[in-house]
Protein backbone atom coordinates (compact mmCIF):
# COMPACT_ATOMS: atom_id res chain seq x y z
CA UNK A 1 0.00 0.00 0.00
CA UNK A 2 1.33 3.40 -0.97
CA UNK A 3 0.42 6.55 0.97
CA UNK A 4 0.98 10.08 -0.28
CA UNK A 5 0.14 13.55 1.00
CA UNK A 6 -0.44 16.48 -1.32
CA UNK A 7 -2.22 19.79 -1.58
CA UNK A 8 -5.70 19.67 -3.05
CA UNK A 9 -7.70 22.45 -4.66
CA UNK A 10 -10.48 23.90 -2.54
CA UNK A 11 -13.21 23.31 -5.11
CA UNK A 12 -16.74 21.96 -4.81
CA UNK A 13 -15.80 18.36 -5.63
CA UNK A 14 -13.06 18.26 -2.99
CA UNK A 15 -15.19 20.18 -0.48
CA UNK A 16 -17.85 17.48 -0.85
CA UNK A 17 -15.26 14.76 -0.05
CA UNK A 18 -13.92 16.75 2.90
CA UNK A 19 -17.43 17.43 4.20
CA UNK A 20 -18.30 13.73 4.07
CA UNK A 21 -15.05 12.81 5.87
CA UNK A 22 -15.75 15.39 8.59
CA UNK A 23 -19.34 14.29 9.10
CA UNK A 24 -18.22 10.66 9.42
CA UNK A 25 -15.60 11.60 11.99
CA UNK A 26 -17.58 14.12 14.04
CA UNK A 27 -20.52 12.01 15.13
CA UNK A 28 -22.12 13.76 18.09
CA UNK A 29 -25.66 14.27 19.32
CA UNK A 30 -25.89 17.82 17.89
CA UNK A 31 -26.05 16.54 14.31
CA UNK A 32 -27.68 19.72 13.02
CA UNK A 33 -24.71 21.87 14.09
CA UNK A 34 -22.25 19.31 12.76
CA UNK A 35 -23.98 19.31 9.37
CA UNK A 36 -23.84 23.12 9.25
CA UNK A 37 -20.22 23.43 10.46
CA UNK A 38 -18.96 20.70 8.12
CA UNK A 39 -21.08 21.44 5.07
CA UNK A 40 -19.64 21.87 1.59
CA UNK A 41 -20.54 25.57 1.73
CA UNK A 42 -18.82 26.05 5.10
CA UNK A 43 -15.60 24.48 3.81
CA UNK A 44 -15.66 26.52 0.59
CA UNK A 45 -16.41 29.80 2.38
CA UNK A 46 -13.44 29.33 4.72
CA UNK A 47 -11.19 28.17 1.89
CA UNK A 48 -11.88 31.30 -0.13
CA UNK A 49 -8.55 32.75 0.91
CA UNK A 50 -5.00 32.59 -0.36
CA UNK A 51 -3.76 31.98 3.17
CA UNK A 52 -5.56 28.64 3.66
CA UNK A 53 -4.36 25.43 2.03
CA UNK A 54 -5.84 21.95 2.12
CA UNK A 55 -3.33 19.16 2.58
CA UNK A 56 -4.67 15.62 2.25
CA UNK A 57 -3.28 12.12 2.49
CA UNK A 58 -4.35 9.41 0.07
CA UNK A 59 -4.06 5.65 -0.26
CA UNK A 60 -2.88 4.84 -3.79
CA UNK A 61 -3.92 1.65 -5.56
CA UNK A 62 -3.42 0.60 -9.15
CA UNK A 63 -1.02 1.85 -11.78
CA UNK A 64 -1.22 4.54 -14.48
CA UNK A 65 -4.73 4.49 -16.03
CA UNK A 66 -6.00 2.24 -13.23
CA UNK A 67 -4.64 4.47 -10.45
CA UNK A 68 -7.09 5.23 -7.66
CA UNK A 69 -6.56 7.79 -4.89
CA UNK A 70 -8.65 7.18 -1.77
CA UNK A 71 -8.79 10.26 0.54
CA UNK A 72 -7.66 9.48 4.07
CA UNK A 73 -6.97 12.56 6.23
CA UNK A 74 -7.03 16.33 5.82
CA UNK A 75 -5.44 19.29 7.54
CA UNK A 76 -6.08 22.94 6.81
CA UNK A 77 -2.87 24.99 6.90
CA UNK A 78 -3.08 28.72 7.60
CA UNK A 79 0.00 30.86 6.98
CA UNK A 80 -1.33 34.40 7.56
CA UNK A 81 -4.04 36.04 9.64
CA UNK A 82 -3.55 33.36 12.26
CA UNK A 83 -4.91 33.62 15.82
CA UNK A 84 -2.99 35.82 18.26
CA UNK A 85 -2.27 32.78 20.47
CA UNK A 86 -0.02 31.34 17.74
CA UNK A 87 3.22 33.08 18.63
CA UNK A 88 6.61 32.69 16.99
CA UNK A 89 8.72 34.60 14.52
CA UNK A 90 7.12 32.71 11.58
CA UNK A 91 4.39 30.35 12.81
CA UNK A 92 2.29 27.99 10.69
CA UNK A 93 -1.19 27.19 11.98
CA UNK A 94 -3.22 24.01 11.49
CA UNK A 95 -6.79 25.15 11.80
CA UNK A 96 -8.58 21.84 11.29
CA UNK A 97 -7.64 18.18 11.23
CA UNK A 98 -9.90 15.44 9.94
CA UNK A 99 -8.18 12.17 10.78
CA UNK A 100 -8.14 8.97 8.81
CA UNK A 101 -9.67 5.75 10.04
CA UNK A 102 -6.16 4.42 9.32
CA UNK A 103 -3.66 6.04 11.73
CA UNK A 104 -1.03 5.92 8.96
CA UNK A 105 -3.11 8.33 6.87
CA UNK A 106 -3.21 10.94 9.63
CA UNK A 107 0.48 10.42 10.37
CA UNK A 108 1.39 10.88 6.70
CA UNK A 109 -0.42 14.22 6.37
CA UNK A 110 1.13 15.52 9.60
CA UNK A 111 4.62 14.48 8.52
CA UNK A 112 4.10 16.27 5.20
CA UNK A 113 2.95 19.41 7.05
CA UNK A 114 6.20 19.34 9.05
CA UNK A 115 8.22 19.00 5.82
CA UNK A 116 6.35 21.95 4.28
CA UNK A 117 6.91 24.05 7.39
CA UNK A 118 10.65 23.34 7.24
CA UNK A 119 10.80 24.11 3.50
CA UNK A 120 9.03 27.42 4.04
CA UNK A 121 11.26 28.23 7.01
CA UNK A 122 8.51 28.38 9.64
CA UNK A 123 9.88 28.20 13.19
CA UNK A 124 6.87 26.61 14.88
CA UNK A 125 3.64 24.82 14.00
CA UNK A 126 0.51 25.42 16.02
CA UNK A 127 -2.49 23.11 15.81
CA UNK A 128 -6.03 23.63 17.04
CA UNK A 129 -7.82 20.46 18.16
CA UNK A 130 -11.33 19.89 19.51
CA UNK A 131 -10.73 18.85 23.13
CA UNK A 132 -12.93 15.76 22.81
CA UNK A 133 -11.22 14.48 19.65
CA UNK A 134 -9.01 11.71 21.05
CA UNK A 135 -7.96 10.41 17.62
CA UNK A 136 -6.55 13.78 16.54
CA UNK A 137 -4.98 14.48 19.95
CA UNK A 138 -3.21 11.10 19.85
CA UNK A 139 -1.97 11.75 16.29
CA UNK A 140 -0.43 15.06 17.32
CA UNK A 141 1.18 13.61 20.43
CA UNK A 142 2.57 10.69 18.38
CA UNK A 143 4.12 13.21 15.97
CA UNK A 144 5.87 15.06 18.80
CA UNK A 145 3.47 17.95 19.35
CA UNK A 146 2.97 19.20 22.91
CA UNK A 147 -0.23 20.59 24.36
CA UNK A 148 0.44 24.26 25.13
CA UNK A 149 -2.88 25.89 25.94
CA UNK A 150 -6.43 26.58 24.83
CA UNK A 151 -8.22 28.76 22.35
CA UNK A 152 -11.87 28.96 23.31
CA UNK A 153 -13.02 25.35 23.68
CA UNK A 154 -10.17 23.94 21.57
CA UNK A 155 -6.78 22.69 22.71
CA UNK A 156 -3.62 24.13 21.19
CA UNK A 157 -0.59 21.99 20.33
CA UNK A 158 2.83 23.14 19.16
CA UNK A 159 5.94 21.67 17.64
CA UNK A 160 9.16 23.52 16.87
CA UNK A 161 10.36 23.11 13.29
Amino acid sequence: MTLIAKFIVANEENAYKVSEMAKQHYTVSKQKEIDKEHSVTAFLNKANSFTREWLMSFKITGEDDERQEEPLALIVLVSANIPAEATGSKPLYIEKTIPSTMPEGTQKVLERALEIAAQRRHDIIWAEVVKTDAAVIDAYKNTGFKETGKRGEALLFTKAV
